[in-house]
């Protein structure tokens, strides 16, 4: 079950020295503000990703398509379309992975500690500069104007090393971000965001289909 919470770690981190601002690249404490200030401003948002798990040990890669919605107070809908169908839904109180393929889903309770500091951001809420050191990037990430962020966790986790944000300069949101671990990296490509759309609460409702097992995924030992 970890693993598959681990997806979440979309609005989803060895320290590096800053390299120094240039004219085309904003101090990182500006560019972290302005991004902070985009996500807190929008009431909720919505757009396709892509996702690209590589595992660099056993030399596999995975690549899945689908669309995510978020909407204040801590709702979000992670629906995969392909190449399998599967959705991880939260309402604010609970958190959903459904797997419509295999007729079962996995209920979780909502917390704080069930999300990753990368998505409660997503949601508005936190502040990254208290969790993480933060640096701009060597790694090449986005488009060629994108500014490449390097996020370290202050606490050490042995789940990731880094994470790495490609923000877009004109409006600060988010368009690509890399979750770098020891073996592994998982890459999110975002399209087509839009926010304040006024999505309704409806879309993160999920009521377990009939014939559907339903787990209850806080009593599996990990």
């Amino acid at each position: 079950m970890r693993s598959i919470l681990m997806l979440l770690t979309a609005v989803l981190l060895t320290q590096a020295p800053a390299p120094a601002a240039s004219a085309s690249r904003p101090p990182v404490t500006q560019v972290v503000k302005k991004m902070q200030t985009f996500y807190n401003k929008a009431r909720d948002l919505k757009g396709k990703f892509k996702q690209v798990y590589t595992d660099s040990l056993y030399s596999r890669e995975r690549v899945s398509y689908g669309y995510l919605y978020v909407k204040k107070p801590g709702m979000m809908r992670w629906n995969y379309a392909s190449p399998e169908r599967k959705a991880f839904i939260a309402d604010g109180k609970q958190l959903w992975v459904w797997e419509p393929d295999d007729q079962q889903a996995f209920r979780n309770p909502l917390s704080t500690d069930t999300l990753s500091t990368g998505l409660t951001f997503l949601l508005g809420k936190g502040d990254l500069s208290t969790e993480f050191d933060i640096t701009y990037a060597d790694e090449k990430l986005g488009g060629p104007d994108a500014l490449v962020l390097k996020l370290t966790p202050r606490k050490p986790t042995g789940q990731y090393q880094h994470l790495l944000l490609a923000v877009n300069p004109e409006d600060h949101a988010v368009g690509e971000s890399m979750v770098v671990g020891k073996h592994n990296t998982n890459h999110f490509v975002f399209t087509t965001l839009q926010i304040n759309t006024k999505i309704s609460d409806s879309r993160f409702r999920f009521n377990p289909p009939a014939g559907t097992r339903v787990i209850d995924g806080s009593k599996i030992k990990r």
